[in-house]
């Protein structure tokens, strides 16, 4: 039992050296490290080579962390592409670093390499946090990132749980909700990409899972927030929740051949961004339930 305790401390003692080398480089620029990697350490890194296509889960992160620079910086950088990641990942939690490259149209579409991490955690209901999200710093800002990148405590209570679909007279407290136009879904892009990540998580198992097959019928977004003059501006609100309804068609093409009409179904989204520190979290199921989904 003692020889079995000891290499335990052993193995906790390499993990945490090895993690604490990792944070000292941000957790993006590693490779160097890898060799020196434990075996008993759930560290991975991977490179995305020519032709190959990254995994769905770091382009929606890459996209998210892009949506989240964007909403503090007033710009418009759209994804180009994911160069590599690399993941910690433990039993209640994961962290993952992705680097990417986005594109800004407001430079003739000039490409810059971008840097964004995320903390994950939950089961039933899921936690994303988005805290790194940033052009990759050059050599003489590398140390001035890091030290400005610390965790913060959040100025917003944290609920463990959803709410349920609203009843559809609630909409008409125009205080807090607003009924998203369609062509605002169209416009502000990142609601479908809270839908693909809530639905991506929670049915990731499904065969043939195609993001794309996803139609938005319905968005609504309720703040607490009384004092907002503008409806629509309650897209932009700091703490909201978003309730989207939308089909999954993955049949699409043959439903004029007999096969049934796909059903209305539901994701909530609650979003909080940190006064302070502008992180992001992203919270929605994390697993599929079926009575829930489905209107």
């Amino acid at each position: 039992m003692r020889d079995s305790s000891e290499k335990m401390r052993e193995w906790y003692k390499m993990e945490r050296d090895f993690m604490f080398k990792v944070r000292q480089c941000g957790g993006f620029d590693i490779e160097h490290l890898m060799e020196s990697k434990p075996g008993c350490c759930n560290f991975w890194a991977s490179e995305i080579i020519k032709d190959q296509i990254a995994p769905t889960d770091m382009v929606l992160y890459a996209r998210l962390g892009i949506h989240k620079y964007n909403m503090i910086q007033g710009t418009n950088l759209q994804l180009h592409g994911v160069e590599k990641y690399n993941a910690y990942t433990k039993v209640a939690y994961s962290s993952h670093y992705v680097t990417a490259v986005a594109k800004d149209p407001a430079a003739d579409g000039s490409l810059v390499t971008f840097q964004t991490s995320f903390y994950e955690e939950g089961f039933g209901i899921k936690r994303l946090t988005c805290s790194i999200a940033r052009p990759k710093p050059g050599p003489h800002e590398e140390d001035q990132a890091s030290e400005s990148e610390t965790e913060s405590e959040t100025e917003y209570e944290y609920s463990s749980s959803l709410p349920e679909w609203p009843g559809e007279n609630a909409f008409d407290d125009k205080k807090h909700y607003y009924v998203v136009k369609k062509s605002e879904i169209r416009k502000n892009d990142w609601i479908r990409l809270y839908l693909e990540l809530a639905f991506y998580t929670a049915n990731m198992t499904l065969p043939n899972l195609d993001l794309s097959k996803l139609v938005i019928t319905k968005v609504a977004v309720y703040t607490s927030d009384e004092s907002i003059a503008v409806p629509n501006e309650r897209l932009n609100a700091r703490n909201a929740i978003f309730y989207i309804k939308y089909k999954y068609w993955p049949h699409k093409s043959k439903a004029h051949r007999g096969f049934k009409t796909t059903r209305d179904r539901i994701a909530i989204v609650r979003r909080n961004i940190e006064k302070f520190s502008g992180d992001i979290t992203l919270t929605f199921e994390g697993t599929c339930k079926w009575w829930r989904t489905f209107l």
